[in-house]
């Protein structure tokens, strides 16, 4: 399994060099990059760093409105860095009407995205397991949705702080989720990942042992640049460690 970064995790360095995050991320060892913003650069710009530092487009947090209003040019910018996943990071969802407003939508971009050889996902917080008639939202979500129209990126933090069991929601949807992002933290805030509440072990167990192509490390826990540096790091070492690698 590929090891990646939430390139948030490293915000506070992306917003004034987003070149300078992406060396230390190699420099690190990470083998990819979900990107989460690209402040102003070129898709050129961005492959060609990508290139430089050995790094893979394993997918990109896109905001909805760009995946749904703005299809072609999110499809063009996506297709020069090499990305292929293109990740719905957060929706208002509250409502059986929000659901179906937001299935709506995939529907109506998901064949234009396939024809560009891209598949169309959805991220965790912690709002989306609220239930409604003891259904929780992201499983409206799912069962509205088709496997081949969504793919979903679960958060295991987030998952957990919904009041849910991660491993049990990975195991739910077999199949339709391959990579994840491996978070931790306490019933309040992040930690380093395998040192907060989440069975941070059998999740990876899980996922190597499912084939999982990625996972993807993210921290929101700090705010200064070389916090945010040493918590990555120190991320990575710890989901090695967990890996057995």
């Amino acid at each position: 399994m590929k090891k990646g970064v939430q390139m948030y995790a490293i915000r506070s360095i992306c917003k004034d060099d987003l070149k300078a995050g992406l060396k230390a991320v190699s420099e690190i060892g990470y083998d990819g990059v979900e990107f989460a913003g690209f402040f102003g650069h070129s898709a050129e710009e961005v492959a060609s760093w990508l290139k430089e530092y050995g790094l893979e487009a394993l997918g990109a947090h896109v905001p909805a409105e760009e995946i749904f209003d703005h299809s072609e040019e999110t499809i063009a910018f996506h297709r020069t860095i090499g990305n292929h996943r293109i990740i719905c990071p957060w929706f208002d969802l509250h409502t059986a009407e929000d659901v179906e407003l937001l299935a709506s939508k995939f529907e109506a971009v998901v064949e234009k995205y396939h024809a560009a050889g891209m598949k169309l996902y959805y991220h965790n917080h912690s709002h989306e397991f609220a239930k409604i008639d003891g259904s929780c939202l992201i499983d409206l979500l799912a069962e509205r949705l088709p496997a081949e129209t969504l793919s979903l990126e679960f958060d295991v933090y987030w998952v957990f702080r919904g009041g849910e069991d991660p491993l049990s929601y990975l195991r739910k949807y077999a199949g339709r989720v391959e990579i994840f992002h491996a978070k931790d933290g306490t019933e309040t805030e992040g930690t380093a990942f395998g040192e907060g509440c989440v069975d941070t072990q059998a999740v990876c167990r899980y996922a190597k042992e499912s084939g999982y192509s990625w996972a993807v490390i993210e921290s929101e826990a700090c705010e200064e640049p070389e916090d945010q540096l040493r918590s990555i790091r120190t991320d990575y070492q710890n989901l090695c460690r967990m890996l057995g690698e």
